[in-house]
């Protein structure tokens, strides 16, 4: 018998270890460095791609370039979002207004990216180009960006680089930089400089009309809604948090109940969330444009996806004006399957568009939320995700059944033979 035991144990070790090996060989780091950017995709063929909601992604290091791939499952290839990259712990986004909204069948069509040190910036000026096609079914794009072009130097060879567009998904291709030889070029610079006064300025627009609606601490918490008195910021109850049952925050326009609740932020907007366990509360502020409906609200819990969206958001609003909306569920973006699952509200306060909304968690079919957790983000708002616990019962729920176990476990030896002193700790003297 002892045998058998340990030929199981010898052959479980080694059918894992034959596991782990395969798993290994099965992963391509990225893409040759072969590729040629000319419109033509077979020579990504090679890459492994990643996957994002609406489409994969791949990279590939070349010197001083980077080469980068997209295959859409549904739209066009997107120019804005931007394409994120993050070299050496800094960020740069990488953006193009002239892809084409179509592409024929077989066609292919060119198109320049500029580069900036926030979305759609242009303090890099002119950092790429690359190519649009279609295969009539796939809209595909190939580009490549000159790393010289953002300030980077040999300083960044063999340095990781990483990159996603939330309008494809959150999750970021990668790849290694290759050998940069060449120092910042001086058009990069005197393109930098050209651009920066008119991004400064444009900046310092922006955010002086950021500053008068909103006032941040450094946590990000809300501290600006009792300065107005329109039907979207009208006082109710300060003191929500995020891990307390009893938010007071009600779905009804009126939005300083979420004051003191941290946001987050993404490149385009801010978002907080809280549950109590049965609802989950969502407040959403955006830095420009309208609070979007769709992207989806991209729900995680405990593991599970959930994909929350409105085909109610108006595509603009007057000053104070308010719009109850509601919510749609699926099992995919902009899927139907649980329904409607939520209502809220959404307004325009001053130059911000602001919206609350709940979504109920029992039309997902969620037995409890007690103690699981709970993520969500919109890519079109930003990649960072907020989180929160499905409600504050969970440590009493389960020291409650572990209390009914050891009494359960103590009557059940009392039962087979009374407690001896033996069954005690024994302590050292």
């Amino acid at each position: 018998m002892k045998k058998i035991n340990k030929l199981m144990i010898l052959g479980m070790l080694a059918f894992s270890m034959t596991g782990a090996m395969v798993m290994t060989n099965s992963v391509t780091a990225d893409a040759s460095t072969n590729v040629t950017i000319d419109g033509k995709m077979n020579d990504w063929k090679s890459a492994t791609l990643t996957e994002g909601y609406n489409g994969y992604t791949a990279l590939a290091g070349d010197g001083q370039y980077v080469n980068v791939y997209v295959k859409m499952k549904n739209g066009q290839v997107p120019g804005y979002g931007d394409y994120n990259f993050t070299i050496d712990g800094k960020t740069y986004y990488v953006w193009s207004n002239n892809i084409p909204s179509s592409v024929s069948s077989g066609s292919v069509k060119s198109f320049t990216l500029t580069g900036g040190k926030w979305n759609e910036g242009t303090q890099y000026g002119t950092v790429g180009t690359g190519y649009v096609t279609n295969d009539g079914s796939h809209n595909y794009a190939e580009f490549k960006v000159d790393l010289t072009k953002l300030g980077l130097t040999a300083s960044a060879s063999g340095k990781q680089i990483s990159m996603a567009n939330p309008n494809i998904g959150s999750d970021s291709a990668t790849t290694t930089a290759g050998t940069i030889t060449t120092t910042a070029t001086s058009s990069a610079s005197s393109s930098s400089a050209a651009n920066s006064s008119s991004a400064t300025n444009s900046s310092s627009s922006t955010d002086s009309s950021s500053a008068t609606n909103s006032t941040s601490s450094s946590a990000g918490v809300i501290t600006d809604k009792d300065d107005t008195a329109s039907k979207a910021s009208l006082t109710t109850d300060n003191n929500a948090s995020n891990d307390n049952d009893n938010l007071n925050i009600k779905i009804d326009g009126n939005f300083n109940d979420w004051k003191n609740v941290t946001l987050t932020e993404g490149y385009d907007g801010y978002t907080a969330m809280v549950s109590d366990g049965k609802y989950v509360y969502v407040y959403v502020k955006m830095k420009y444009g309208q609070v979007p409906g769709y992207g989806d609200y991209n729900f995680d819990i405990s593991g599970q996806k959930y994909y929350v969206w409105s085909g109610d958001m108006p595509s603009s609003q007057s000053d104070g004006a308010v719009k109850a909306v509601s919510f749609t569920g699926g099992e995919w973006n902009e899927g139907h399957q649980y329904g409607t699952v939520g209502n809220g509200y959404v307004s325009q306060a001053g130059s911000h568009s602001i919206a609350e909304f709940r979504v109920d968690l029992s039309k997902f079919k969620i037995s409890t939320m007690t103690g699981q957790t709970i993520t969500m983000y919109n890519p079109n708002i930003g990649n960072e995700k907020v989180t929160v616990a499905g409600g504050s019962t969970g440590p009493y729920l389960i020291s409650g059944v572990g209390v009914v176990i050891v009494a359960w476990g103590y009557f059940k030896f009392r039962k087979r033979r009374q407690l001896e002193p033996t069954d005690l700790p024994k302590v050292k003297k």
